[in-house]
């Protein structure tokens, strides 16, 4: 199974939370690390109740996960335990320039500890428990607070020696329209991926693949105005190969995978605002994969994955 396990990551890149009732798409961000891999993470605009708002900002948190497949590929499968920390700065560059609501650059690392014998795909070396390391660098525009473009670059690499060092480039869109629909914002997402060094799916070809990605993120946060709201938002991604990506024996998919289910988020509000903005958060992704990705994942093809995490941002 090793030569099927190489994968890629690429940037669902930064969005901004959603205001009023609607869901915060960070949050929607962070659940997508079990299934996209690192770089889903939203870095803190300073426009949260809260955050500082200087020109250095902090991200940074840490999930479980039942099981970690990245764009309907399986890297460690229901059985095992996944524990997903990372942290990320950003410095804003620009602020309010015309139309350019900020310009940020981001430095980032991501980490998946993976333990337990059950849900290894590969037997890995030492240190066994240290799957997956990366470190990626985005570079991300909002325009008139709402429209969010980025590009990103990860180098990706496997302490354990579970798969060989790549790396590729991310294109991503993201729109937050809260400001229209309120409580039923949608939050679409647009991501393309190009494979620079290596492929998620190896195949027969040896060709770099390209990925297409389109996220929704609705939801609505009960009790808003009491000490302890709660977000249920139900992020949604479809995964598409638009050359190459979900190649198998030759024969290229254009379907990859689906991806959604509830996520819960609870601010922790007794942590002074001194400290940044906590969140905790649980949820349920359920996947639906196609026949290729079937075949080099054990035969599975529908796969539920728990998640619970806690995330600060600053």
């Amino acid at each position: 199974m090793t030569g099927w396990l190489r994968w890629t990551a690429v940037i669902a890149g930064l969005a901004l939370a959603g205001g009023g009732a609607g869901p915060s798409l960070a949050a929607a961000q962070q659940t997508d690390m079990q299934t996209q891999g690192p770089a889903a993470v939203a870095a803190p605009t300073g426009e949260e109740k809260g955050l500082n708002t200087g020109r250095v900002s902090l991200g940074l948190g840490a999930d479980w996960a039942s099981a970690y497949y990245f764009r309907g590929i399986a890297n460690v499968q229901n059985g095992g335990s996944n524990v997903q920390p990372y942290a990320e700065i950003g410095f804003k560059l620009l602020d309010n320039v015309g139309p350019l609501s900020s310009l940020v650059l981001t430095p980032g690392i991501w980490n998946n500890f993976q333990y337990g014998e059950e849900g290894r795909l590969v037997e890995p070396s030492d240190p066994k428990f240290w799957f997956e390391s990366d470190l990626y660098l985005k570079l991300s525009a909002t325009w008139w607070d709402v429209l969010t473009t980025g590009v990103t670059y990860t180098y990706y690499t496997s302490p354990n020696d579970s798969f060989t060092t790549y790396a590729d480039v991310g294109l991503s869109l993201s729109l937050n329209d809260a400001k229209w629909l309120g409580a039923f914002s949608l939050n679409p997402s647009l991501l393309v991926a190009f494979e620079t060094k290596g492929e998620a799916l190896v195949s027969d070809t040896d060709k770099k693949g390209i990925y297409l990605g389109i996220g929704l993120a609705p939801g609505y946060t009960f009790f808003a105005d009491s000490p302890h709201p709660i977000t249920v938002s139900a992020p949604l991604t479809f995964g598409f190969s638009l050359k190459d990506y979900y190649t198998v024996d030759g024969k290229d998919q254009t379907f990859g995978y689906f991806s959604g289910g509830p996520l819960f988020t609870v601010p922790l509000k007794f942590i002074p605002a001194d400290f940044g903005s906590w969140s905790l958060r649980a949820g349920v992704q359920f996947l639906v994969l196609n026949t290729n990705l079937k075949t080099v994942n054990t035969d599975d093809s529908f796969v539920p994955i728990g998640s619970i995490g806690v995330s600060m941002t600053y």
